[in-house]
């Protein structure tokens, strides 16, 4: 069994066709197919499916290709550890992002931090968080900026902000804009999104009452509860970094929310704890900075550097 080989079955999970796994390899189909069933004989299981339509791993193939990821990983971290000690800042990135904190992250992101570390190859992929945990967990992705669970189940949080959710109303609104002045919503009014409004451990968590908002539509972006709510009348809860995206008409229209405790989200970056890229992290720790508003920053970011693990002089 060979590196090359787990690189194999890896790329032929990911594309499902020989051709283009052999394509993202560097290598002929046949080379590709031919080292598969090699291994396949090795290990006297069949790891993949074949017909004319469909390739998919079997059963005991599915976890022979996740723990090959696994290994394939951790071989990179010996690139990384390299990197680390030398203070190289180059390799692969993989971040992922919750769909809900990106738009008003990921573009400044990517503007900065290419610039400041252009020899980085960075990929960002936008997933709701129980994909974002089990990516990590896998070894897919490097870091993930989301609001953390509960239980981290083997991850390490660094908080990075805290953001409050406020209100967005209607110029019809009258109404509405008594209620939340006075620290009510009355919910036939509200627009929500798709996955509800999500305020953890707030007073002011939608997510578990489906019977709070008006479901004619369910949005799926920010963007358009705003444009519902001004064709339609209502309101809606908006995070704060969205306010400048707003025009100056529109900001006329944002509300603070009187709850207790505070209507707010806390974002964190999570790592695995064996995480060792430590520079990598700070990395992007510190190109948030140069993007969150520093009153929403977490305080120790402001002073202090991340440390992942004790240096050797210690």
């Amino acid at each position: 069994m060979t590196l090359q080989q787990m690189e194999y079955i890896v790329a032929l999970d990911k594309y499902r066709h020989f051709v283009l796994a052999a394509e993202a390899c560097g290598v002929t189909q046949p080379t590709l197919s031919a080292m598969i069933q090699k291994l396949e004989e090795e290990l006297d299981v069949k790891i993949f499916n074949r017909d004319r339509k469909n390739i998919t791993p079997t059963r005991i193939g599915e976890k022979i290709i996740r723990q090959a990821q696994i290994v394939l990983n951790e071989t990179q971290c010996i690139k990384e550890v390299v990197a680390d000690e030398t203070d190289s800042m180059n390799g692969n990135l993989r971040i992922g992002i919750l769909p809900t904190i990106a738009p008003y992250l990921v573009p400044d992101f990517i503007h900065h931090f290419r610039k400041t570390y252009p020899h980085v190859s960075l990929f960002i992929d936008e997933k709701e968080n129980k994909s974002l945990l089990q990516e990590l967990h896998y070894g897919n992705l490097d870091i993930i900026l989301t609001t953390p669970p509960e239980d981290l189940n083997g991850l390490l949080e660094i908080p990075v902000y805290t953001e409050k959710f406020v209100a967005y109303f209607s110029e019809a609104c009258d109404q509405a804009k008594s209620c939340i002045a006075n620290g009510t919503l009355p919910p036939e009014q509200m627009w929500i999104l798709k996955e509800g409004h999500c305020v953890p451990n707030g007073g002011m968590n939608f997510c578990k009452n489906k019977d709070i908002g008006n479901h004619i539509y369910e949005a799926g972006s920010i963007e358009t509860l705003i444009k519902i709510v001004d064709r339609n009348g209502g309101y809606t809860i908006i995070p704060e970094l969205h306010i400048a995206s707003l025009t100056e008409k529109q900001k006329a229209h944002v509300l603070p929310l009187q709850a207790n405790p505070p209507a707010q989200r806390h974002v964190s970056i999570l790592i695995k704890e064996d995480f060792i890229r430590e520079r990598m992290v700070n990395a992007v720790i510190d190109t948030l900075k140069s993007i969150i508003p520093a009153s929403m920053l977490e305080k120790r970011l402001s002073s202090h550097s991340v440390r992942l693990r004790h240096s050797k002089s210690e």
